[in-house]
């Protein structure tokens, strides 16, 4: 009785003596790295990253005491939507990648209109707001930040809530057609000041036509500020 007691105990202690230690890599470990992953590469271009883990289905086996997941990047950038990445343990003493595929959900906080905006309206910090919008691409044309617009002017009519883009904005015109100006002629040191008016619309720093009221003449003119122009010789 004694023996067959002691083969009965190492016929059933060797085989767990030999056995691996194991531990398993849950679902949500998987996502978690994959999301960190993304918030790092999407910094400052998003504000909300959301990860959906479709394959596995099922918690990956590997070495106990396996070290920290990471993504393993891919040779392009890609954005929002189905994709696959490897996930890369320690497994022992050799790393071993896991495939992980999921649906991938990018937000960003656009910049819309609060209410309705005319052409060549200057926009001010009350007349915009941020909406929370899913982009299926991470290079949106979309404006996220208020000090892209605000002080800017609509380019064109701007109904609420339609997310801006570059576009949709422009420098303020601070001279328009048919303004009186004060045309200043520069020639090597010599300034002489005149008037005269504006045959376009123009911001800072654009070249328009003008013309001399004293001699009727059109000049080339670089607007320099509001009812200020320069000519240059």
């Amino acid at each position: 009785n004694s023996l067959k007691k002691s083969e009965i105990i190492r016929g059933e202690t060797a085989p767990r003596a030999a056995r691996k230690a194991t531990t398993e890599v849950t679902i949500d470990v998987l996502k978690m790295a994959v999301q960190k992953y993304l918030e790092h590469e999407w910094r400052q271009r998003v504000a909300m990253v959301s990860v959906t883990v479709l394959e596995p289905a099922e918690p990956v086996t590997v070495s106990h005491g396996a070290g920290d997941l990471h993504v393993i990047p891919g040779p392009n950038e890609e954005g929002p939507g189905r994709r696959v990445f490897r996930v890369a343990v320690m497994d022992g003493k050799s790393q071993k990648a896991i495939q992980v595929v999921a649906e991938v959900t990018a937000m960003i906080d656009a910049i819309v209109p609060s209410r309705f905006l005319k052409a060549d309206e200057l926009i001010d910090a009350g007349d915009i707001k941020t909406v929370r919008m899913r982009v299926h691409q991470i290079n949106h044309p979309f404006l996220t930040n208020e000090h892209e617009v605000i002080g800017m002017s609509a380019s064109r009519p701007l109904p609420p809530d339609v997310p801006l883009r570059s576009a949709f904005v422009r420098l303020p015109l601070v001279v328009k057609k048919g303004d009186r100006v004060l045309i200043e002629v520069q020639r090597g040191g010599l300034s002489i000041r005149t008037y005269g008016i504006t045959k376009s619309s123009g911001q800072v720093g654009q070249t328009i036509t003008v013309s001399n009221l004293d001699s009727g003449r059109e000049l080339t003119a670089k607007v320099v500020g509001p009812s200020l122009v320069q000519v240059e010789f």
